[in-house]
């Protein structure tokens, strides 16, 4: 199957003991903030959308296009479990990750949860720019505010720390002006 789909480690002590598990809907900026917040931490980075990907052998969105939604989330489950074997990883959740009450409860017992929850407005320009197959049929718009009412709560209480609006970008630029400081300085 190959090498699974996570950053490298840092030779340095970790600064976190265990996981830290990024969920959110569709286009939150978890694998963004996620490859961020790892490099900043010193820890290692590992995508669940790609993981998921590589072992089937073609990217998560052509799984959910070729297969349909039930294989889909069958193997989100299965990647699940795996990341839930994993230690001192920042890991980025597909967005149906919290529908899978046994498989993402054995991940959430690994670490720190964190919700990235943006505007609905930002979550559709988003989308807007780098498209995923629909799971509801009808516009775009429609299917964000539907799965965001449908989820939002379950974001919420499976999350120790709530990052709402847009506040992810905010994260995201010190997390990379901390990483540039710390490149400098080794320089």
């Amino acid at each position: 199957m190959g090498t699974p789909a996570t950053t490298e480690v840092s030779d340095r002590p970790s600064a976190v003991a265990g996981n830290v598990i990024l969920i959110g809907p569709r286009a939150a900026g978890k694998s963004t903030v996620g490859a961020a917040w790892a490099t900043a931490l010193g820890i290692a980075f590992v995508d669940l959308d790609e993981e998921l990907g590589r072992r089937a052998g073609q990217p998560a969105a052509g799984v959910l296009a070729a297969e349909g939604e039930v294989e889909f989330r069958r193997r989100e489950s299965e990647v699940l479990l795996w990341a839930a074997g994993l230690r001192e990883h920042v890991v980025a959740t597909g967005g149906g990750a919290v529908l899978h009450a046994e498989a993402f409860k054995r991940l959430a017992a690994t670490g720190l949860v964190v919700a990235l929850i943006p505007s609905v407005e930002t979550l559709i320009e988003r989308q807007r720019h780098a498209p995923r197959p629909a799971l509801r049929p009808g516009a775009l718009e429609d299917e964000v505010r539907t799965l965001l009412a449908e989820r939002e709560d379950l974001y919420r209480s499976a999350a120790q720390i709530i990052v709402v609006d847009d506040l992810a970008v905010s994260i995201l630029d010190r997390l990379q002006s901390a990483g540039e400081s710390r490149r400098s300085a080794r320089d």
